[in-house]
This record gives C-alpha cells, sequence and structure tokens, in this order.
C-alpha cells in the first residue's frame, strides 16, 4: 500500500490525520467518521475503515491519556461490556460484505447523522446506567461495521449527566475499546494486512499532534462555524459512497 503511494499523497494523509484529530478534540465526536470519508477516495472503500480503526486507537489512546482524571469508568463499562458483542458482529459482517454494499451501507448512515445531530440539540433526554447499556447493543454493531456511531449514542451519554471533558473523556475510552475490538477482529481476516495496519498506525501517529492543537481551536473558533464545516464534510463523504455504489466503483 504505503509504496503505491507518491510522496504528494503521504503529505495529504497526514494532513488529513493531524486536521480530523483536531476537529475530533474540538468537538468529541466524528474524527473516524471524517477520517473515513477523507481516506476513501485514497486508499479504496473497502480498505479504509481497518486502516481507520486502527488510526484511531492510538487517536484516542492520546485522548484518553489527556482526559484520563475525568473518565467516568462506570459509564464506561455499563456501555462497552453490552456493546462489545455488537462490535464483533458488526465487524464480521463488514468484512463479508462485498465493496457496494459497503458503500451504501456508509452512505445511509452519514445521511442519517446529520438531521440525528440537530435532533439531539433540540432535546433533553434522562436515562440511567440500563439506559445506556439499552442503547450500547445497536451502537455496537453500527459501530463494527462504520466509523462516528458516538453520534448515535450522544443524546444517552447527555441523559446520564455527562457533559464537557466528562463527555468526551467516556467518549475516548469508548473509541478506543471499540477500535481495538475492530482492529483485532479485521486482524483475523485477510482484510487487514500487514501493509495496512502499518499504514493505520502511521495515520494514528499523525493524530497525536492534533488532538492537542485542538485545545486551542476549542477558544478560538466559534462552534458555528465548526459544525457547518463537519456536516459539509459528512453530506460530501454521503455523495460520494452512494456515488460508489450507483457506479459500482470498485475502490
Amino acid at each position: 500500500m504505503l509504496d503505491s503511494l507518491t510522496l504528494g499523497t503521504l503529505v495529504l494523509i497526514a494532513c488529513i490525520a493531524y486536521g480530523t484529530a483536531l476537529f475530533h478534540s474540538v468537538g468529541g465526536f466524528a474524527g473516524g467518521l471524517l477520517l473515513m470519508i477523507c481516506l476513501a477516495p485514497i486508499l479504496g472503500v473497502k480498505a479504509t475503515i481497518p486502516v481507520a480503526a486502527v488510526a484511531m486507537v492510538i487517536s484516542n489512546v492520546t485522548r484518553v491519556w489527556v482526559f484520563r482524571h475525568a473518565i467516568d469508568w462506570q459509564v464506561f463499562a455499563a456501555v462497552f461490556s453490552v456493546a462489545l458483542p455488537g462490535i464483533v458482529l458488526g465487524a464480521v459482517l463488514y468484512i463479508e460484505l462485498p465493496t457496494h454494499w459497503v458503500a451504501l451501507l456508509l452512505s445511509l448512515f452519514l445521511l442519517v447523522t446529520v438531521p440525528l445531530r440537530r435532533y439531539v440539540n433540540k432535546h433533553n433526554y434522562r436515562v440511567g446506567l440500563n439506559g445506556l447499556r439499552v442503547a450500547a447493543l445497536p451502537y455496537g454493531i453500527i459501530s463494527g461495521t462504520t466509523m462516528g456511531a458516538g453520534l448515535m449514542l450522544a443524546p444517552f451519554l447527555l441523559g446520564a449527566g455527562l457533559a464537557g471533558v466528562r463527555l468526551i473523556a467516556v467518549v475516548a475510552a469508548l473509541g478506543f475499546g471499540l477500535n481495538l475490538t475492530k482492529t483485532v477482529v479485521f486482524g483475523f481476516s485477510p482484510l487487514l494486512t500487514t501493509d495496512l495496519a502499518f499504514t493505520g498506525l502511521l495515520i494514528g501517529l499523525c493524530t497525536i499532534p492534533g488532538a492537542y492543537t485542538g485545545r486551542w481551536v476549542v477558544s478560538n473558533t466559534p462552534i458555528r462555524i465548526h459544525t457547518v464545516v463537519v456536516e459539509g464534510f459528512i453530506l460530501s463523504g454521503a455523495a460520494y459512497f452512494l456515488w460508489v455504489t450507483l457506479t459500482g466503483l470498485n475502490t
């Protein structure tokens, strides 16, 4: 994989990793989603999720370390213990799906995320640990097949009283757990080759400075601008994956 990429493409991938990690640190969500959208045209649809999973293991380790004192481990355990079987199932389904079905799945998921985020912003939810467990299984299955499923978990975490750094910390811990699980599952399949795993590792290392830069951006960029940019990326990604589905392009 790496030996087939030009120097310019490698620089572009490094910039993508840095930029999406920056967005992730600012908003708490959508870092893996944006990384997936940007990498798909370069690496190919089918290879993107395994590579992004490896990269997000490193990215989330950084955020877990930065926010380690704010992690609510009780909430993490309630969600991850139920989500884990779903993550494994979703990853196995992803391995078996043909490329055009993967592209269709990703396009439909991305199209839903924008109205979902707006809906969440208009409603206040109050849930306990049992409510989080109920949401964890579908969250796990969707997480296994795509990136950015944390968006669907957001209203439940907010309803459990998480906000600010506590929310970002728990999402980072969940992101580490789910992406590590996906990496292990993909590693036992032909989908995640040694070359692709190494590519994901390098991308992950490039996300580290973006996580720290995000701290500065949070205090200097209006949240409205950040939101519009993220939604633009998401809708563009949905259009791309839908185009792959309709044209039958096997990338």
